[in-house]
């Protein structure tokens, strides 16, 4: 047995670094090269039928989480759009097949029901895209946290203008059931004025509601591209980097609904908007960004790092 001589000691704790560094320059290579990727592959699909879907199911799921927290969410209400439902689904129809319009015989044929959700989404987004406007601003959201003035004197004016349409009533019937909804209308509104003129305080008005859209930067998108590139790029099997997507980005997804949810109550609560835009553009920007690398660093620590048997 020989004796390492000094200068190749010397060598060797040298070099032993670099093999460290090529994986930090490859890990770091392949995470920027995936994330302009992704970002850029998403970039172009902004204005596609299958991001439609998907900021639907974002704003769907939201509302779901707020219905349960507060009195109240519909997806897609009726100030967003109160189109003919039948000359909406004959026209969706015939942008389907690369028409400009449906004839009125297919708008006669077309079922009367009321809209779906996302019947009435896919129209404003479609109808927005084909104005060269894009998608518009995304399917809409509205929250109402607790009931008051505001609230009954939009329930009110549903009802009177859904009276107003049905063909079956007969004029004498239409007013009758009018008269007590006008009433009770006119009365809510005259005490709204007095409210805003000061007249009366303001918390007599008790209404807490937030109406939002759900446009392509409240998809969380970026944050999953980080996080699903940061995966790809760790050197570790295929098995654990598919075990990370699959456990972290709906995790990501679900922790985005949470974001929404929290925005739309916060919204609700705070009538001038100061607090909403703190912890919208700063705090959970803040929050998101620590809760990927601490789910990236529990995929590295606890799934890559394990010593399977």
């Amino acid at each position: 047995m020989s004796e390492i001589p000094p200068r190749e000691e010397a060598h060797g704790a040298e070099a032993a670094p670099e093999p460290a560094g090529r994986r930090v320059g490859g890990f770091v290579a392949v995470f920027v090269v995936t994330v302009l990727f992704l970002l850029t592959a998403y970039r172009y699909t902004v204005d596609t039928r299958v991001n439609d879907w998907y900021l639907f199911q974002v704003a769907r799921h939201t509302s779901w989480v707020l219905d349960k927290i507060g009195h109240s969410s519909e997806l897609e209400s009726r100030y967003l759009s109160n189109e003919d439902p039948a000359r909406v689904r004959a026209t969706l129809a015939a942008w389907g097949e690369g028409r400009e319009a449906p004839s009125e015989d297919e708008v006669a044929r077309s079922p009367k029901e009321p809209l779906t959700p996302w019947e009435k989404w896919s129209y404003r987004a479609l109808q927005a895209r084909r104005a060269g406007k894009g998608a518009g601003n995304g399917p809409g959201v509205s929250f109402i946290l607790r009931p008051g003035i505001s609230t009954e004197i939009s329930d009110l004016s549903e009802r009177l203008s859904d009276l107003d349409g049905d063909t079956a009533l007969a004029p004498a019937e239409r007013e009758k059931q009018q008269a007590p909804l006008l009433a009770r209308l006119t009365e809510l509104q005259e005490i709204q004025q007095e409210i805003r003129r000061g007249e009366r305080p303001q918390e007599e008005d008790t209404t807490r509601m937030f109406p939002f859209v759900v446009v392509s930067e409240c998809g969380a998108i970026e944050v999953m591209a980080i996080f699903l590139a940061a995966v790809l790029a760790f050197p570790a099997t295929w098995r654990k980097k598919a075990f990370g997507l699959v456990a972290g980005v709906p995790l990501m997804y679900s922790v985005n609904i949470f974001r929404l949810s929290f925005l739309g109550v916060v919204g609700a609560l705070d009538t001038e908007h100061k607090w909403f835009k703190f912890a919208h553009e700063y705090v959970w920007q803040a929050v998101y960004i620590v809760f990927v690398v601490a789910v990236w660093l529990a995929w590295v620590e606890y799934i890559v790092k394990r010593k399977t048997p």
